[in-house]
This record gives structure tokens, sequence and C-alpha cells, in this order.
């Protein structure tokens, strides 16, 4: 009965877009997947019996696909989903990856049943398409809200628990709609596109490298997209700071005067060539330069004529309080991604204390290694330490080959030594690569990408050498530990190889779990004597220095009106990071507000959590269990995972610890706040 619930919505929005795509002649990015093709029901069941790990039915239905034949004559029993539930979720992964191309291709599911015809397109990223995903989620959440929770199991009410939190705050950030800086330094439909193009895109075969070529003349509407959506946010007076209009337009510089078979696109389908067994190599090659020289770059250089044309309209560098209702905004943003209801003013003070807190720590450090001043601050002492030349590679393609390799030593320690700390590992590999050179000078300093789900890609550690005086050895250990392994990497592929349904692996990015994951393990490497010296060590401090004074600056950005210039040199009196770095974090936080505080909420919430199993089960206590708690939950709000470490408790030593008090409720940080001020 719940089950059809979406499914006239989803099923009319179909058609009704693939109408408009004919009448308009938009076949370059899609609204709907296959709404054109008569047996469109058959191709998402293959895709979510895939996803259920139900590959025979999948397989059998691709047989129909490809027989031509109709959804109504496949066996009911290949059919149906396990429960109503499960056929909910199953839609509602439907209505979401139906309009996302790219993400399927990421995904791989499609691939590993033999069904690419999706490779041969874009996203389609309009305004309108943000409207169509707010129905949706309007939709899932109305549904959800009365469906009867004693028919769940306990997986299936986390996973309500979970989706319902999620669509409420999509459903509670209408007037917020286009408020998002969608095109920036840190992430854009430029970056989106290359990441595609030189990581995702399958290339092993003609119709492979077919669909390659059809996505790449898929890419000036795509661009054309971006520019109207770009146009109405700045009429609007929802502009994006001058600086980092500036920093896409050099992005956009940097991508296009070469030669185009030079092109970081061209150089990667002809490297492939180089390996397959197919005919036609050649003119395959030559398609691939004409498109790129008459088709990629005008629409590359449509779109840089368009931001150089609005950037005499973004004259300041403001946080988001400028925007219409800039207050409210960034509240909800804060929201969003610490998953706590802590006012900006608490988060500012919270940092604060433990800029203060970690301070100390290194000042105690420094002082083994004979560095000690009574006049001089712990960060001045800490930049005397760092000017030390055997801390840093040189700065050419042979110190950057020698920063990779060393990266590769210390992947292969925490394998021997954190592994021990874990019962669950991920089956997936992951790959050190360093960032795209077009890409260098917005990005972060380390970033990951999740494996494809068919096995095919690995994880993803990237590296930007863009400067070796930004990646000094001493920072190395931490670095490697949150990016990839037991961080990034282990939280990320083993929530993708749990047997959870496939909608919680792929939506909701719940930061201050995800991040507070990667930050935790980096305190447990600290703890378990990890880093292998010193100086190591300070560089870990240091790491987490940088993630408290995010909750100090991207609030005093957002909340208290600080300037750039008074960001910035916040972060330099108080981190010891590189200027460089800071200039790349700082300008970070005003595109992408809010994000940088849930690293340090999200660690902090964890080690609490963990210290309250600790007092609770006393000898009892096994790090690995906790461990496989945080990780079998999966991301999600910080009060679910709380409030899964509670049931934990009462469940192996109810006599022990009692009843369970709820120290937050539900998108809560109260408990949070306490559980700090007993710290200090």
């Amino acid at each position: 009965m719940v089950k059809g619930l979406l499914s006239k919505t989803i099923v009319f929005g179909m058609f009704i877009l693939y109408a408009e795509q004919l009448l308009s002649g938009d076949y370059a990015t899609t609204g709907v997947l296959f709404a054109d093709k008569p047996n469109a029901a058959l191709y998402w069941r293959a895709l979510t019996q895939v996803a259920n790990n139900q590959k025979e039915a999948a397989l059998s239905t691709v047989g129909l696909i490809r027989a031509g034949k109709s959804a109504s004559e496949q066996p009911s029993h290949c059919a149906e989903p396990t429960s109503p539930f499960d056929g909910l979720l199953d839609e509602f992964f439907i209505a979401k990856m139906s309009r996302y191309p790219q993400s399927l291709t990421k995904l791989g599911l499609f691939e590993a049943i033999g069904i690419t015809e999706h490779n041969a397109y874009l996203n389609n990223i309009s305004r309108r398409s943000l409207f169509d995903a707010l129905a949706i989620n309007n939709d899932m959440l109305a549904t959800l809200e009365q469906y009867p929770l004693d028919e769940l199991s306990a997986d299936q009410k986390n996973a309500h628990a979970v989706f319902c939190w999620q669509t409420r705050q999509a459903v509670m950030g209408e007037q917020f709609l286009m408020h998002e800086y969608f095109i920036s330094q840190m992430w854009s439909p430029i970056t989106d596109l290359t990441a595609l193009f030189t990581q995702a895109h399958p290339l092993n075969n003609s119709q492979d490298v077919a669909y390659y070529l059809a996505r790449l003349k898929c890419i000036p509407q795509v661009l054309q997209q971006a520019i109207e959506r770009f146009e109405w946010q700045t009429d609007n007076n929802i502009k994006l700071p001058q600086f980092a209009l500036q920093k896409v337009i050099a992005m956009l510089q940097q991508f296009l005067p070469q030669p185009v078979t030079e092109h970081i696109f061209y150089k990667r389908l002809a490297s492939r060539l180089e390996i397959l067994a197919i005919d036609g190599k050649e003119d395959l090659l030559a398609q691939a330069a004409a498109v790129l020289q008459h088709v990629v770059y005008p629409g590359y250089e449509a779109m840089l004529a368009a931001l150089v044309r609005l950037q005499d309209q973004l004259t300041t560098n403001d946080g988001v309080w400028a925007l219409p209702d800039g207050d409210e905004y960034y509240a909800y943003t804060l929201a969003n991604h610490t998953t706590t209801d802590l006012t900006p003013e608490e988060i500012c003070e919270l940092g604060l204390r433990e800029v203060t807190k970690i301070h100390q720590q290194m000042r105690g450090l420094l002082a083994r290694l004979n560095f000690r001043s009574k006049d001089k601050s712990a960060i001045a002492l800490f930049r005397e330490f760092a000017q030390a030349p055997e801390f840093y590679y040189a700065n050419d393609e042979q110190g950057r080959q020698q920063c990779l390799d060393q990266y590769g030593v210390i992947m292969e320690r925490c394998r021997k030594e954190l592994y021990p700390l874990f019962d669950r590992k991920p089956r997936a590999s992951v790959q050190m690569v360093a960032t795209p050179k077009h890409e260098e000078e917005g990005r972060a300093l380390a970033y990951y990408m999740r494996p494809s789900m068919d096995g095919s890609r690995p994880g993803m550690f990237f590296v930007n050498l863009r400067d070796m005086a930004e990646a000094p050895t001493y920072g190395m250990e931490t670095l490697a530990v949150h990016e990839a392994e037991p961080g990034h990497h282990f939280q990320l592929s083993i929530e993708q190889e749990m047997a959870m349904h496939i909608l919680r692996k792929i939506t909701g990015s719940y930061t201050a779990y995800v991040e507070g994951w990667a930050l935790y393990v980096e305190k447990l490497a600290y703890e378990e004597g990890f880093y292998s010296s010193p100086a190591a060590q300070l560089g870990h401090l240091q790491d987490e220095l940088l993630r408290a004074a995010r909750l100090v600056v991207d609030t005093g950005i957002h909340h208290r009106r600080w300037t750039r210039e008074q960001a910035i040199d916040y972060m330099l009196q108080n981190t010891g990071c590189h200027p460089n770095e800071i200039v790349t974090e700082v300008e970070r936080y005003f595109v992408m507000p809010g994000q940088a505080c849930a690293y340090k909420i999200g660690q902090l919430k964890i080690l609490e959590l963990r210290q309250r199993l600790k007092d609770a089960l006393g000898d009892q206590f096994d790090i690995r269990q906790f461990h496989n708690l945080v990780l079998e939950l999966g991301a999600c709000p910080l009060a679910m995972l709380e409030e899964a470490v509670d049931k934990y408790i009462q469940q192996v030593s109810p006599r022990r610890c009692g009843p369970m008090r709820s120290s937050y409720h539900l998108a809560s940080g109260k408990g949070l706040m306490a559980y700090m001020s007993s710290c200090r």
C-alpha cells in the first residue's frame, strides 16, 4: 500500500520532463534517463536488483531488455522487493538516480550488469533541476512521516530515521534553494567534469569510447546551464565573493590554452586506446581532437567570457550574512553540516577553548625539542621548528615524486600498525594520485574520492603538490591517516560494502559523522603511538589545531562578519600553517559556510561516546567493538550515533550502567557542550 505513494508522481514527472526535452531538442543533459524507452521500468528494476545484491535477477532483467520485452513479462518473484519499505526506498533511489547519469557512472552498478547507455549523458544542472529534486524530497518526507514504524526491522528503523532527518532538512531549506555557491574555486561543474572524464568514465571497449565522445559533446550545454544559474544568482544578490570568481576565471584560463592533444581529456583517452584491442584508434583520436577543438573549447570559452563579464558586479568578499536572509541561511548550513542545534556563538566559544588547549599541548612537545620561551607564543615557537630544511622536499618534479613515494611507505605502515585496531577492513583498495594541475590552485592539500561499487575503480587519495613548501614531511602521516586508512577510505568503503540499502550509501553527506570519523582516527593514531617522531606528533597537533581554529574562523566570517583579511590574520597567528595554505583554507570557508565546523564537532562527539562506553564497560571495553559500532551504523546525524551507543551499552551491560540518559535530542548539541565543559 505504501509502496505506491511515490510512483504516480515519479512516473508522471518522468514523461513530462521527457516531453519537454523533445520540444526543446535538449538531448545532451537529461531530466530522466531511459524515459524514451518503452521498457524503461526494466532498466530501473535491474538497477535496484543489482544494488540489492540480486545479481542473477538483475541479469535476467537485462536479458528481457535486450530481447525487447516489457516489465510485465518478468516472473513476479524476480520483480518484487524484499519488503514494502525496501520497495519505497527503491522508488526513492530511482527518483534520485534517474536524474544523475554522472553519479550512476561513479557507482558502477549498471556497468556490472552490462548496461552502459547512461554513460552518454551528463547531469542536468539547470535551476529547474533543483525544484525537481525538492519535489522528490517533499513526496518522500510525506510518505515517511506516515509510515507505520511497527512494521520495520531495527535496520529499517535506522534507515527511516536517517531519511526523515535528511528529507526534512531539504524541505526546510526550500527558501535557500538557490543560495549555495555552486560555482567556486572549491567545486563547480568544471571540477565535476574533470573528475568524470579523467577518473570515473569507463574506457574498456569501443562502446565506452563512443559514449566518452558523446559526453564531450554535451559539455557546452552543461556549462550554459551553469552560466544561467550563476547569472540568476548574481541578479538576485546571491553574489560569490570577488576572490572566488577570480580563482575560477584563472582555473578556466589555465584549462584552455594548451593544444587539444595535450588536454587531459584527450590524453586520458589516448592512454586507454593504447591498451585497448579495438579498431580505428587513430580515427577515434581525431574525432576526440575535433570535438575538443570545435565543441568543448568553445563551451569553456563561453563560460569564461560570461564570468569575466559578471566580474564587475562582484565587488566584495563578504560572508553569507550579506546574502538575502543570510543569518538564517548560515544557521541552516550549520545545522546541516554539524547535525546539531549549536548556535554560531556556542561553536565559536568551543573553538576558542580547543585552540587554547592544543596550543598548550604543542608548547609541551616543542619544549621536548628544545624550542621554549616564555616570551613567545606556541605558534611562534612552532614556526621556528618548522623552518628546518629537512622537513621539505625540493619544489621540483623529483621532490614531488619523492613525496608521493613516502606517502606509499606511510600507507603501508598504516596497514601494518593500525589495522589491528579494527575488525572490519574495506575490501576495496586505495590509490594515491596527485591533484590535476589545473585544479591545484583552489583545491585543499588533500582529499578523497570513494571507490566505484562494482570494484572497477579503487578509492582515490589526492595529494596537492602545487608547492612543496605547503607539504612538510611532519604533516604527512596524519594526513594519510585522515584521507586514506583508516580514515575516509575505511569509513566510506566499508559503508559502501555494507548490506544496507543502497540509498543510505549514496545520499546525505553527514559531514560531522564523515569528517568527525577521519579526525577521530587521527587522534587514535596519536594515542596509539603511530606517529614516528616528535615532529610527526606536532604535525598531528597542528592539523587538529587547524580544525579547532575553523570553528572560530567560519563563525567569524559568517556570523561575526569578519573580513577575509581578519580571518587570514587569525589563522596566521593561531595555526602555524603555511600562508598559502591559510589563504586556501579561509577562502574555502567563505564559499562552503558551516562545512568546516563539522570536523571538530564530529570528532569530539565520537571521543565522548567512546569514553562513555569505556566508563560503562570497564575491563570489558574493546576498541574494535566500538569501531564496529560506529562504522556499521553508517553515516548519520550525531544524535543517532549517540542513541546507537547508548542502546549497545544497555544490551551488553544493563546492570552495570542502569538506564541511559539521553544527553541530547535529535539535532541538538547541548550534550556535547556539557561534555566539553567536563573536559576543561
